[in-house]
């Protein structure tokens, strides 16, 4: 027989969850809304040459919350998996990370790769800017529903099985 998992481990796997996925979504945001906005403003092989450099910096900060978001969001689900509702609502949060991922995985990585190629004619580097912004855009979107998600879940959490029980 298993011991119950104590408050006190619910809480830290919770607030992980939690601070963990909303940093995330803030580096998103700033990653959009500050570096787009600086992007944009350079001429379009100059972004081409900064590119990589400043991604590979971005990325220290942004790869730790990533992962950090999965283990918070993963051991959650599971420590309320007896309690449908909640659990259901992880699930749903676990979903939007596996999109923001496929995303991340089919546009952003190749782009981000083909953009140290030095040979970009200034046409190619401003398409490369915008399709790289566009994508980033649902990223945002779905990197903020994650944290709502988990809130929603600890909130959930009991509703299910109160539910479940009123009918008997």
């Amino acid at each position: 027989m298993s011991a119950m998992p104590s408050d006190a481990y619910r809480h830290r796997v919770n607030g992980l969850a939690v601070v963990s996925s909303a940093a995330f979504f803030g580096c998103n945001l700033f990653i959009g809304l500050s570096l787009g906005s600086y992007w944009m403003s350079l001429e379009p092989l100059e972004f081409a040459r900064e590119f990589w450099g400043q991604f590979t910096v971005f990325l220290y900060t942004v790869m730790p919350l990533f992962l950090l978001t999965l283990v918070g969001l993963v051991l959650s689900t599971r420590l309320d998996r007896p309690d449908p509702s909640a659990r259901r609502t992880w699930q749903l949060a676990i979903g939007l990370y596996v999109a923001t991922t496929v995303i991340t995985l089919a546009v952003h990585v190749p782009e981000n790769l083909r953009l140290r190629d030095p040979s970009y004619t200034a046409f190619e580097a401003d398409a490369a800017r915008r399709y790289w912004l566009l994508w980033h855009s649902p990223r945002v979107l779905l990197s903020l529903g994650i944290p709502i998600l988990a809130l929603r879940a600890i909130r959930a959490r009991g509703a299910g099985t109160i539910r479940s029980h009123e009918g008997h």
